[in-house]
């Protein structure tokens, strides 16, 4: 068993090559015969690789790593998501019935790259401008909840709450974009979670062709679940990387 990163030097790969006792290989090199290859998070194989088995295709990661293509296989297989457009005219309508736009100038952005959310209270005023141009809209969807749910095969193997960062304050935490720069963390530990909530993610990535992937689920008060995506390389450490190792051994 191998592992393919996503790029040279990555910090989640090398934690979980050495917590496995395996080798990263570079992106670049000669010809190799491998058993096993774990692809952690490569939409392509930029070197000549004989595997028998390949954990996540590159081609379905490629799908995974693109916003509009996930949100299409979600429709396909019928994955509870956000509403979501490539039309700007339904975009501005739902602004107009005062629900904010989620709007993605990047199709491949990551960690909050290429992404703007429009608030329906600055549209009140006639000829605001609007981003007609860009290739994704969503429509923003409120949640008590957003989980990190990591899947492996059918299987949910660590499940992770985004939690505020306590010494970030008031005026700098984004309620709606529950990231790092938006001031959330990740509490980093196995917790209870609604059985929506899992049930989306097993769903999420068995949609998009993955052998394993970490989706990212919101969830209202009523228990019920959205799929916003699903990482093909997240971040590994602690108890989710001994998770991620335990499962890779059961499958040798």
């Amino acid at each position: 068993m191998k592992i393919y990163p996503y790029m040279n030097g990555s910090k989640s790969a090398r934690a979980l090559a050495d917590a496995l006792g395996i080798k990263i290989l570079k992106r670049e090199g000669v010809r190799r015969k491998v058993d096993v290859l774990i692809n952690w998070g490569s939409s392509r194989i930029d070197r000549d690789i004989l595997y028998k088995q390949c954990l996540n295709i590159p081609q379905y990661v490629a799908n995974a790593a693109n916003k509009l293509t996930t949100f299409q296989y979600f429709a396909e297989y019928n994955v509870p998501t956000v509403e979501w457009t490539t039309d700007s005219d339904q975009a501005y309508a739902w602004l107009e019935e005062e629900c904010d736009v989620v709007v993605r100038h990047k199709l491949n952005g990551h960690s909050g790259e290429g992404l703007e959310i429009c608030k329906a209270e600055d549209y009140k005023e006639p000829n605001q401008p609007f981003p007609h141009n860009a290739p994704l809209f969503t429509k923003y969807t409120k949640k008590t909840q957003e989980y990190r749910i990591h899947v492996f095969g059918e299987e949910v193997i660590f499940r992770q709450r985004k939690a505020r960062k306590k010494d970030v304050p008031d005026e700098q935490v984004n309620w709606q974009v529950r990231n790092l720069a938006g001031g959330f963390i990740f509490a980093n530990q196995d917790l209870a979670v609604p059985a929506s909530v899992e049930q989306a993610a097993i769903a999420a990535v068995k949609s998009l062709g993955l052998d394993f992937g970490a989706a990212d689920v919101g969830c209202n008060k009523e228990q019920e679940a959205v799929v916003y995506e699903v990482n093909t390389a997240c971040g590994l450490e602690g108890r989710n990387l001994e998770a991620y190792v335990a499962k890779f051994k059961e499958f040798l």
